[in-house]
């Protein structure tokens, strides 16, 4: 009789620690998701801008980079591409960001559009660059990723063309 209430007591604290440790698990993916689907999202004149949270734009505003945003010009003007303009963004004399202007498509595509950009906001790789946020605007789509200061890869792999 001894060894039959031993043995329920083991089974007893294993059942217990087990769901212990679920519960635990549970809380820790549940914040680890909760802290990746965080977004700033400003609503302005027809338009969205949405950043996503992260340790390197954490005081940075939607308007301040909206201001800068319309601000770029010519001069800003870091590549370009069949889909669209890239321009760089100085927001202050140490945060760079690159924009990349898209040409508007047809409604078909501007629908897709958020939530594809959204996947990628997800997407961390050490080979790929970081997507910061995106902009939605009547005229224009916005993409905010990471600045690369050395360069475009079509520039590495081909050289400059003059």
């Amino acid at each position: 009789m001894g060894n039959v209430r031993v043995i329920a007591f083991y089974i007893t604290i294993c059942c217990i620690a087990f769901i212990i440790s679920k519960i635990v698990v549970s809380v820790l993916l549940y914040r680890r998701w909760k802290r990746k689907n965080m977004v700033y999202s400003d609503g302005f004149s027809g338009g969205k801008i949405v950043m996503f949270r992260s340790p390197f734009i954490q005081s940075l505003t939607s308007d301040v980079l909206l201001k800068k945003t319309l601000k770029l010009s010519n001069k800003d003007i870091v590549g370009s591409g069949g889909f669209g303009t890239v321009y760089r963004l100085m927001i202050n004399e140490s945060t760079a960001f690159a924009v990349k202007r898209l040409h508007r498509g047809t409604a078909e595509m501007e629908r897709g559009f958020e939530r594809e950009v959204e996947a990628m906001g997800d997407i961390k790789h050490r080979n790929i660059v970081t997507l910061h946020g995106y902009c939605t605007a009547p005229q224009y789509n916005l993409l905010i990723y990471e600045f690369m200061p050395n360069g475009s890869l079509d520039t590495f792999l081909h050289g400059m063309n003059l």
